[in-house]
């Protein structure tokens, strides 16, 4: 039985990540003509983790994808609403790992209280629209906040506090309902026939 794992990120994991974001980058999934070198990139990793978040699944200890947050583009000071990205290992597409990932971020950001996710989508990318809206992302109404070129898609969270002050960092939620939500999102993934 293959060991599967979704989990947060740390700065070790770059290398990995990186060899699955390369392949995404110079396409309309990626928002980088060419990829970053490695440096670049785990700083970036450093930088975002701990106040945004990022994920990342394992099947028998290899990286099959990763996603994270980033400030929203319309708004970054508005700490309640973040953008997400996601990147999947080419050949794993269709087995859940962009379920597993989405599903633990969701629950961290809820967790979290965060109030909406946004994903801009290149039209031609009908595969990444079907998996949005499968996961309950609808279109965004009125401006987009940037690229109008792209679909922006929005998810509206539950957040568990809806009147906090503040959202809670991913480091800082309860490491009970981390562990519940790490080990649900880990059945999500389809490792059949690797």
């Amino acid at each position: 039985m293959r060991r599967v794992a979704v989990r947060r990120v740390n700065e070790w994991d770059g290398p990995s990540m990186l060899k699955i974001y390369t392949p995404y980058t110079g396409t309309p999934a990626a928002p980088e003509a060419s990829p970053p070198d490695l440096q670049d990139y785990v700083q970036r990793i450093d930088q975002y983790t701990y106040g945004l978040g990022w994920l990342l699944c394992e099947i028998d200890y290899q990286t099959a994808g990763f996603c994270h947050l980033s400030e929203d583009p319309g708004d970054p000071e508005d700490l309640f609403s973040v953008e997400f990205r996601l990147y999947v290992k080419q050949g794993l597409l269709r087995r859940g790992v962009g379920a597993a990932l989405w599903s633990l971020m969701r629950d961290m950001m809820e967790m979290g209280n965060r109030r909406r996710v946004l994903v801009r989508v290149h039209p031609e990318n009908q595969e990444a629209l079907g998996f949005f809206a499968a996961m309950g992302f609808v279109p965004l109404e009125g401006e987009p906040p940037a690229e109008p070129e792209k679909r922006w898609l929005v998810y509206h969270l539950k957040p568990w506090d809806p009147e906090a002050p503040k959202p809670t960092k991913p480091y800082l939620v309860e490491a009970d309902d981390y562990e519940a939500a790490r080990e649900h999102a880990a059945t999500l993934v389809n490792t059949q026939g690797l």
